[in-house]
């Protein structure tokens, strides 16, 4: 898949994520530059054939991918995210760093 000036500055953000960071799609398209294009974010992981930690992006309510939610769920909790019920609860960094459990 080539990929347009927009797509790598999103694809960076994406890299950008550190062990333990837990973000949504809106937070990856607003730290790229294009805020309203969250839907373009979730378009690039799954088509995407960059090796990304595509796990530690979820929904705005902290949901898992669908269909994909026992290999993320496995990869947050090794790096220390609370996962419960499909959604992530609380991570070390990121915009669930404050949530509850």
């Amino acid at each position: 898949m080539s990929h347009s000036v927009r797509d790598q500055r999103i694809l960076d953000v994406i890299r950008s994520l550190r062990e333990g960071e837990v973000v949504t799609y809106g937070d990856i398209a607003a730290d790229a530059g294009y805020p309203k294009l969250s839907r373009l974010v979730g378009r690039l992981l799954a088509l995407t054939d960059d090796d990304l930690p595509w796990w530690r992006v979820v929904n705005s309510a902290g949901r898992l991918v669908p269909g994909h939610e026992p290999e993320q769920s496995q990869l947050l909790r090794a790096e220390g995210v609370t996962v419960s019920d499909g959604r992530v609860r609380r991570a070390p960094v990121g915009r669930f760093s404050r949530r509850s459990s």
